[in-house]
């Protein structure tokens, strides 16, 4: 789940200062997830491939696969399968909840294995029929044990009965393994001290499903979601470093058997995902396999998007995204709200809340009732401060759902801006006894804990949130800024690395890094740090700021004041976003129009007075002048320093007027305009119609 946004602007001077406003964003093209994930840069999908999906073909692969992931009880399968259903295209001779033509069906999933659909219309064995309806009431022991050879002893679980068909070995293995997951989760609930939930709970069934489904698999009795379920097991035994036998198979081997014969179980999809991520030599191995046979279909591109997500490269998610939605005979062809939502989500990541907010409004309006993801637009309405949009949309989440992990974290949200910490983290952490894997609250609880001068439960948070997430760079920069509120600037180093590792392009990590080495006076990394963050786009101006003061310090006073004008430019086109970028020439961006129009505050009154000594110092006193006269509105220091300077300007203009026209003296001294609103010579004219240009 995605975090709230960093205010960067808190974050540019020190974290003992507040981080009220803390990081509530802090998570590939299709050519480049190898690239981000592996030394490979291989690429898993080719931007130029000639993509040809028909709707109506999706649409009966979709609804089949539906029915057959239903039977299968893979339920949130199916209910992303369905949900992809809503996002197609319209056809208006498709009679809604009509059985699709059984020839058709096998025609259009050429990769699916048609054993599974005919075996899940045909009729089957009593015990499997009533260990499915167990499955449905949640009773997974008393379903695994329907398919296990008669037992009188309730601890254990006995073998599986003989000749299951491969649907009931599925059924049996994944109820064993729902039962083992309810166990594990009981048995964390049950430990008292927090020392004791820090020790892994195990699935107690681990082992034994993985001889179990070895031997089918050697036997070849596993179809496609019986290889699901066996790499799932692996990959949790594997979590839980349970030893495994020589010859048991890597977790994304068999999940890549799963897909290539049934490519629309969504779940499998995760959780291939989810192996690559821990181990990054996978990912080759996923597209030499995958890339020949599934290159084309759309369930490769939705997983290559998802993957390019969790790598951090959320604009090439958004290419890949762009890509499922282009039209195919005149209308959108994927439009789902699931879709929707991984829009809104990318956006968010990329701090461009005005369409992340867009996709979460219109997707919220069409449907109310879906609660994925609104965790994320909460995060934005509280980087936006909208207190009153977050507040009807935490008492709509408390309608639908109180007690949903989602809902938790929107509240913990509305009373976090609304400055009540201690009630925000009780509903953070009602969120994680909900679902003790939930990142997002991990780490939303964990800015609150800073705000609150707890760090030891701030550096407990962000260390769950770590082992959760490793490759989410937002726990690292937690760990960051709380060492750094302690005054550790080494260890606050070590976090900031590996947070700009994961996250290279944004230059609040360079910042952060930045401040870390002025800390332990390594002046010159510290400049290397901040120029990188401006070649990255500091938006804030912090580094400019920064970086300026450290020229000042070197005696530089050109790149200096080339810094504080980037800074002003900077700082002018965040409360005018629709002016041209820094250093072009479009008259918005003009002299004038930067120093009347910027919200001074401290740092910008810092620049203006440097500039307005650095263009005296060079003759340039009108455009010094300027500088001087916008500081005259600020209440603070600089402002009685700018009457001095404006005072000798006044003198020095007045000096130079009496030498070039004598004659004109007194009438000059009694009847001149004052400084600013003199005529500008030519030289001073060209300075004031253009910007400063600052590259490192």
């Amino acid at each position: 789940m995605a975090e709230r946004s960093l205010n960067a602007s808190n974050m540019s001077i020190s974290v003992a200062t507040s981080v009220s406003q803390k990081d509530r964003s802090m998570f590939m093209s299709p050519t480049s997830i190898g690239s981000l994930g592996s030394p490979s840069a291989a690429a898993m999908t080719s931007p130029e491939m000639d993509l040809h999906w028909d709707a109506q073909t999706i649409r009966n692969e979709l609804h089949t696969a539906s029915i057959v992931l239903s039977q299968r009880c893979l339920k949130l399968a199916a209910k992303w399968a369905t949900e992809q259903l809503l996002g197609l295209p319209y056809d208006s001779t498709t009679t809604t909840g009509a059985t699709s033509n059984p020839k058709m069906e096998e025609d259009s999933n050429s990769h699916s294995n048609n054993s599974l659909i005919k075996e899940a219309l045909q009729e089957m064995d009593p015990f499997v029929l009533h260990a499915k309806s167990l499955m449905e009431l949640g009773e997974y022991m008393h379903a695994a044990a329907m398919l296990s050879r008669p037992n009188q002893i309730v601890t254990t679980m006995a073998a599986p009965l003989p000749e299951l068909s491969s649907y009931g070995i599925f059924l049996r293995a994944y109820a064993l393994f729902m039962a083992g997951e309810r166990r594990k989760e009981e048995d964390y609930v049950e430990l008292q001290s927090d020392a004791q939930k820090h020790s892994f709970v195990r699935n107690p069934y681990l082992s034994q499903l993985c001889q179990e489904l070895n031997e089918a698999y050697q036997k070849q009795k596993l179809d496609a979601f019986g290889l699901y379920v066996y790499g799932m097991v692996l990959k949790e035994a594997q979590a839980a470093r349970l030893p495994l036998k020589a010859d048991d198979p890597p977790a994304h081997q068999i999940l890549m058997e799963s897909v290539l014969q049934f490519p629309c179980n969504w779940s499998a999809w995760l959780d291939l995902a989810a192996v690559s991520l821990k181990n990054s030599q996978v990912e080759q191995s996923l597209e030499q396999r995958l890339l020949p046979e599934l290159g084309g279909h759309y369930m490769y591109h939705f997983f290559c998007a998802h993957l390019m997500s969790a790598h951090q490269a959320h604009e090439d998610a958004l290419v890949l995204y762009d890509r499922l939605m282009e039209p195919q005979q005149g209308s959108p062809l994927f439009q789902s709200p699931y879709l929707v939502s991984q829009l809104g989500v990318q956006h968010y990541h990329l701090r461009q809340f005005g369409p992340a907010r867009g996709c979460f409004q219109q997707l919220h309006a069409k449907d109310p009732f879906r609660m994925e993801d609104l965790d994320v637009y909460s995060n934005v309405l509280y980087v936006e401060e909208d207190r009153v949009v977050l507040s009807q949309l935490a008492h709509t989440a408390v309608k639908v759902d109180k007690y949903r992990p989602e809902t938790c974290c929107i509240v913990g949200n509305y009373y976090s801006l609304k400055q009540m910490r201690q009630k925000a983290v009780v509903y953070f952490q009602r969120a994680l006894k909900l679902d003790k894997h939930y990142m997002s609250a991990w780490t939303l609880m964990g800015h609150e804990y800073v705000e609150l001068k707890n760090t030891a439960a701030a550096m407990e948070a962000y260390r769950r949130a770590v082992e959760l997430a490793p490759h989410d760079y937002r726990a690292w920069y937690g760990l960051g800024q709380t060492y750094e509120f302690l005054n550790m600037p080494l260890y606050a180093l070590y976090y900031y690395r590996k947070a700009v590792t994961l996250r290279p392009f944004d230059a609040r990590m360079w910042c952060a890094m930045g401040l870390c080495f002025l800390a332990l006076n390594r002046t010159s990394d510290a400049i290397r740090c901040y120029e990188r963050a401006i070649n990255q786009g500091d938006a804030e101006g912090i580094a400019t700021q920064k970086l300026a003061a450290l020229y000042r310090q070197q005696g530089d006073n050109e790149k200096a004041a080339q810094c504080y004008m980037r800074h002003l430019e900077l700082r002018y086109l965040i409360t005018n976003p629709h002016a041209q970028a820094p250093g072009s020439n479009n008259h918005d961006l003009s002299l004038d129009s930067i120093v009347q129009e910027v919200v001074m505050e401290a740092p910008e009154a810092e620049a203006m007075l440097y500039l307005a000594n650095y263009h005296k110092q060079h003759g340039e006193y009108n455009t010094a002048a300027l500088f001087c006269s916008r500081l005259l509105e600020y209440p603070g220091p600089e402002k009685e320093e700018a009457k001095a300077y404006l005072r000798e300007l006044r003198s020095r203009k007045n000096h130079a007027q009496q030498n070039q026209q004598p004659a004109r003296r007194m009438h000059t001294r009694s009847k001149g305009p004052p400084i600013p609103a003199w005529p500008m010579d030519e030289d001073d004219n060209e300075k004031k119609d253009s910007s400063f240009e600052f590259s490192p």
